[in-house]
């Protein structure tokens, strides 16, 4: 089978696609999958399929019959070949959706290319017709602009980025590596280049070499969000465009890039049972996702500080602000990690303004509990890096069955031990509460200190705690309420999501006013706030509470042991910060 792609009228935002078959042989099932491995929602690609026609090899119409939302039967009846031609509207900068312009043609496979029903085990070819000085870059054999993939299950899984787009290159333990840069801002390319060989190069000593013969890394720089997704030979990672000059941007950018780097063997080469083989016609149920995800955010973090790209400091602080950010969510004591893994589909691709009441995401208590049985697993003499690599041993062919990884847990903490564990925090939702004492740490708590306290530091002292609102706002110079905390004074008082302050006791409000404000009035005062509320001014009496102790940091121990030192450098191969705060080097 052929796909002959292009983009003619890249400004219009359309992708042009004809697939050739040959000896169609009677009636033939065409579909378009319904979602993308690693994006866990069905996001009904078809939508932007668009003037289908199928025609034989003499340029004669062939029936076709839509058959529902996402597939078709072409009657091919005698035909030598058939030639099916349609359209796909491509305008959603994301790593799961095509995009196109008169800059680029980013391709996502799952959104454009139709599959061939008792076909998929086939070679497939791409041929790439691209503008006039564009070139492409893609993980698939061949080139310039010919293209091969072994099956569907491969071309799926390998995008295209079509266009002018930067290209640099490395070489990492016998491997060639490309990366592929579309957009403008301030990212310093080779020194990003440098470091993701040194990311490369620590992910592959941990496994023990490099699966593949080239990889690529897809860079887009955006102007709003962030995001990656994962390929076997592959990798697409969305930027903000202006977001590596600041420290913490950049960190976040190398973070990424770990992250869909360690999938490489955490999903991409070991997966759960229930998605093997992926079936792209609906969705697949697994409770393994916190697995699969949550891990990974934990070696994405640790992975950098083992090979020197962060501060131990740095990174013990980025995890008090996931412990601040899972004790923030009154949904943790209602949605289990399994539960939370299961339902994905529904729950954490669709959030809205009471998710955080309601659900948990897998990503975040998943990379907590993963560090909990890190430690739990190295008190008893053993680790989460033994446990990975054994379920890479013993599952990468068929797939993680859904106690598979209890089971090992089991092996190497004890039976009991293991069950306890994931009572309490796989199938249960009781609070997470890590023994860090191994090395040489404790989690501390404290009330926020202003709206924006994300915690992960001690942070300063003041006279007198402030009133507590409960609300969380939106960025922008807009007080718009983007959600409410379940039980908060600004939840028992009927503040709504888009809810704009705009006034206190008659006088404009902004940031720093509302913060002034909520320190003056304290526990127990009272807000008068002008609201607007679908353009509607609306009065609303807030009665303030004492804020809850729910910003936490992990701090080192005065005097750590030999011991705790000992384990504190074998766990991530750094010397522990000192006690003195703020953690980690100066900005």
């Amino acid at each position: 089978m052929r796909y002959t792609l292009s983009c003619p009228d890249p400004q219009t935002h359309h992708l042009q696609v004809v697939l050739e078959l040959d000896r169609p042989g009677g009636d033939v099932e065409l579909y378009l999958p319904v979602w993308t491995p690693g994006s866990y929602l069905v996001r009904e690609f078809a939508r932007h399929l668009e003037g289908l026609s199928a025609h034989d090899q003499d340029g004669r119409p062939l029936p076709l019959e839509r058959l529902d939302k996402h597939r078709w039967r072409l009657h091919g009846g005698e035909a030598a070949r058939a030639a099916v031609r349609y359209r796909i509207y491509a305008n959603d900068l994301t790593v799961r959706t095509s995009h196109v312009d008169g800059t680029h043609a980013f391709v996502s496979p799952a959104g454009t290319f139709l599959g061939v029903r008792g076909r998929e085990g086939a070679p497939h070819e791409v041929i790439v017709e691209a503008p006039p000085g564009w070139r492409v870059a893609t993980a698939l054999d061949g080139g310039p602009t010919r293209f091969t993939a072994r099956d569907y299950d491969e071309l799926l899984d390998s995008p295209l980025e079509l266009g002018t787009h930067q290209l640099a290159g490395f070489e990492a333990m016998g491997r060639a590596h490309q990366v592929a840069v579309w957009g403008r801002g301030n990212l310093d390319l080779p020194r990003f280049v440098a470091d993701v060989q040194r990311i490369v190069e620590a992910h592959g000593a941990f496994w023990g070499g490099l699966p593949y013969r080239r990889y690529l890394f897809i860079v887009h720089l955006g102007a709003r969000g962030r995001g990656g997704l994962e390929h076997a030979a592959s990798t697409v990672l969305l930027l903000p465009r202006l977001g590596f000059g600041e420290r913490d941007g950049y960190e976040e950018a190398l973070g990424l890039v770990s992250h869909e780097f360690f999938h490489l063997w955490n999903v991409k080469r070991l997966r759960p049972a229930a998605l093997t083989p992926y079936r792209y016609d609906g969705e697949q149920y697994t409770r393994l996702l916190w697995w699969f995800e949550g891990a990974t955010c934990y070696y994405e973090q640790l992975a950098l500080v083992r090979a020197g790209l962060l501060a131990p400091g740095r990174w013990l602080e980025a995890l008090g602000r996931r412990f601040t950010s899972l004790l923030r969510t009154p949904g943790a004591a209602k949605l289990s990690l399994e539960e939370s893994s299961l339902v994905a589909w529904v729950k954490l691709y669709r959030p809205d303004e009471n998710t955080a009441n309601s659900a948990v995401s897998y990503y975040l208590k998943g990379e907590l509990v993963a560090l909990a049985l890190d430690l739990a697993l190295r008190r008893a003499g053993s680790s989460l890096d033994e446990a990975l690599r054994q379920l890479h041993a013993r599952h990468q062919r068929g797939g993680v069955p859904e106690d598979g990884v209890e089971r090992l847990v089991a092996e190497l903490l004890g039976e009991a031990a293991a069950r306890r564990f994931f009572d309490r925090y796989l199938r249960g939702v009781e609070p997470l509460d890590p023994d860090l004492a191994l090395v040489g740490l404790r989690l501390q708590r404290r009330t926020a200190r202003g709206q924006d306290d994300k915690g992960g530091r001690p942070g300063r002292a003041e006279e007198g705690p402030s009133g507590w609102l409960g609300a969380e706002l939106a960025s922008g110079p807009r007080l718009a309420v983007a959600s409410v905390r379940e039980g908060s004074p600004a939840w028992l008082a009927g503040l709504s999501a888009d809810d704009e302050l705009v006034a206190e006791g008659g006088f404009r409000l902004d940031r720093a006013s509302l913060a002034d404000r909520l320190r003056e009035r304290g526990p127990g005062g009272t807000l008068r706030l002008t609201i607007f509320r679908r353009d509607e001014l609306v009065e609303v009496a807030v009665p303030l509470a004492a804020p809850p102790e729910d910003t936490a940091w992990l701090e080192p121990v005065a005097d750590p042991t030999e011991a705790q030192r000992a384990a504190f450098r074998a766990w991530c191969g750094a010397p522990g910060p000192r006690l003195e705060l703020p953690l980690g080097p100066p900005p």
